[in-house]
């Protein structure tokens, strides 16, 4: 039994950030609005890099991925969708010929159970869901705000070295922040 991921694309991205500039300005203890459109820059960028370092989704969009299950034993793939948590799913189509596809029916052809979807054939499937948390863990807000902090406050500084002795070495402690608890682990 295998499960591949062929693609991933965002359909739908954050209209709000799940940190919002007063929060980070309050944090930064920044008084002034001469730099409003960089701490924006700053606290999206700030939540993509968590989003790409632990596999979820912070805020909630609308994804579509690509997956091909295959093999045999048990005849039931559970499949952890990419960037979760999974609030919904919207559609699940599974290719039958080279341009033809067939839309599949909730608890007939699949099951959503505890926030995995639950395929009961191998086949190349397109799933589009919406994912995201409803309310931002307190601690994973406070990564982003630890990382725009930083990221204001270093801003135009030139690093030098490679990455183990300049930029990285400089940047907040890794095992001070709290995202290593949300990673996902893949087996």
């Amino acid at each position: 039994m295998a499960i591949f991921i062929d693609g991933i694309t965002i359909l739908g991205d954050a209209v709000v950030e799940p940190v919002s500039r007063t929060d980070a300005k309050t944090w930064m203890r920044v008084q002034y609005d001469d730099d409003n459109n960089l701490i924006d820059n700053l606290l999206t960028s700030a939540r993509v890099h968590i989003e790409n370092l632990t596999g979820l989704s912070l805020v909630n969009k609308l994804l579509k991925a690509n997956i091909e299950l295959t093999g045999e034993v048990p005849n039931v793939w559970m499949v952890d969708v990419p960037y979760g948590p999974l609030l919904c799913v919207d559609s699940i189509r599974m290719k039958t010929g080279m341009t033809s596809w067939q839309l599949l029916t909730k608890d007939n052809e699949y099951e959503v159970i505890g926030g995995k979807i639950w395929f009961y054939s191998r086949g190349y499937y397109e799933i589009e869901y919406q994912t995201g948390f409803s309310d931002l863990p307190l601690d994973l807000a406070t990564d982003i705000l630890t990382l725009v902090a930083w990221s204001y406050e270093n801003r135009g500084k030139k690093f030098q070295g490679d990455s183990t002795i300049g930029l990285m070495k400089e940047y907040p402690k890794w095992d001070g922040l709290n995202y290593h608890q949300y990673k996902k682990v893949v087996i």
